[in-house]
């Protein structure tokens, strides 16, 4: 009996974990296609780039600094900040800075959702004057072409909203932000790609985010989960609007190096995604089943795949059983584990991730160790609610601790 239950047990197991990296191998193998070229756009549209910012004195000036070096025509576009709830002087620094601020005080309504969909139902005027509408994160390093580069995806025809390549902008300072810029290579940029590729929705990834301004007129921001950019994304495609990636449209913000800020914001992340996943992928499978699978396969293995740590996990916790019950299933759980690892490598080799990335591979074990810390912390507090600003190096904010920066990447 004992045996029969293990049998059941790794066949249940296997059969996961065989879906979900085959899955990553292949939007991997998808990437590998000829990259495309920047787009030639000689009519360029008039944007309005929204930051949401809660708190954020210490970083916004920055952001709409690289922002003021785009190579983009400076009358085509302006930068709105939500001065969301702040108590500092965010919305200050933002004005001299040239940016037309929009402040909004609702202490029982509070988030970056809560905060987007404020703005676009209540000033609509910036919606209707601008054709193109940019979202970034207050802490963005913006790339000098970033705006041309996703302002021009925009108005192809059949395009309705685009996402950018979102990074890592310190992989080199820590083993954790190496370890933080490999995962986001890998959720944000190489699956992304390969969805494209296949002609599925990339979906959404929080910071470098571009949208007809029709489109967010219509829908307003109606996501408000923790994050509420993946389930604005699934919410798009359940409606016919396909998300596309723009590969050199490149925006990067730093991550925590520091283990106390770098939990909090991964339990943030990680007991967010299972709240969208336990809500959207029921009606994924409902939308399969009555328009097909192809197009909303994707989005839904997004959602069922878990971070590479638990994948894992599992698929070693798998090896080490099978050794104990039969050699089929350790024959199953290696090739499961050998597909994985041709993911994050030819992941990483087509991002062109700096050695210091590749050499905090090393750090993975210490890594899976801390992840497990920190699903035992999520089982205890099930994730924090609300807009909580995470504090960066070297800035010393009593009470700061991590708020949801993009979406994610999840290692």
């Amino acid at each position: 009996m004992i045996l029969l239950a293990a049998h059941l047990l790794l066949c249940t197991v296997a059969l996961g974990c065989a879906v979900m990296s085959a899955y990553l191998l292949i939007v991997t193998v998808a990437a590998y296609g000829p990259r495309p070229l920047p787009p030639v756009t000689v009519d360029l549209p008039r944007c309005a780039v929204v930051i949401p910012a809660h708190n954020e004195a210490l970083q916004i000036g920055r952001t709409l600094e690289y922002l003021a070096r785009s190579n983009y025509p400076k009358n085509l576009f302006q930068a709105h900040v939500i001065a969301d709830n702040c108590d500092d002087n965010t919305a200050e620094i933002s004005r001299a800075a040239g940016a037309v601020v929009l402040e909004r005080s609702d202490l029982d309504n509070r988030g970056k959702g809560q905060a987007l969909d404020w703005c676009f139902r209540e000033h609509t005027e910036v919606l209707r004057e601008y054709p193109v509408t940019v979202i970034i994160d207050a802490d963005s390093m913006v790339d000098p072409d970033f705006l041309a580069a996703i302002a021009g995806r925009v108005l192809e025809p059949g395009v309705d909203a685009v996402q950018g390549n979102n990074s890592v902008a310190n992989p080199q300072q820590h083993w954790r932000t190496a370890l933080t810029g490999a995962s986001f290579a890998l959720v944000n940029c190489v699956r992304p790609a390969g969805l494209a590729r296949l002609g599925a929705s990339a979906g959404l990834k929080g910071n470098g985010m571009a949208f007809r301004s029709g489109l967010l007129e219509h829908h307003g921001w109606p996501a408000h989960s923790i994050v509420e950019d993946v389930e604005f994304g699934v919410r798009l495609l359940l409606e016919g609007c396909r998300v596309v990636f723009d590969l050199n449209a490149r925006i990067s913000s730093d991550m925590p190096a520091g283990r106390r800020q770098a939990d909090a914001q991964r339990r943030r992340w990680e007991f967010g995604r299972l709240e969208v996943a336990r809500r959207y992928v029921p009606a994924l499978l409902r939308a399969m089943g009555r328009d097909g699978v192809a197009r909303y396969l994707g989005a839904l293995m997004e959602l069922a795949v878990p971070p590479l740590s638990v994948l894992a996990l599992l698929e070693g916790g798998g090896l080490l059983l099978s050794l104990l019950v039969h050699p089929f299933w350790t024959a199953i759980f290696a090739l499961c584990i050998a597909m994985t690892l041709l993911h994050v490598v030819l992941g990483l080799y087509w991002c062109r991730m700096p050695g210091r990335v590749w050499l905090a591979l090393v750090a993975a074990p210490l890594f899976l160790l801390w992840k497990i810390g920190v699903y035992a912390g999520l089982a205890v507090t099930r994730g924090q609610k609300g807009w909580v600003r995470t504090q960066r190096d070297g800035e010393a904010i009593p009470g700061s601790v991590g708020r949801p920066q993009g979406q994610n990447g999840q290692l």
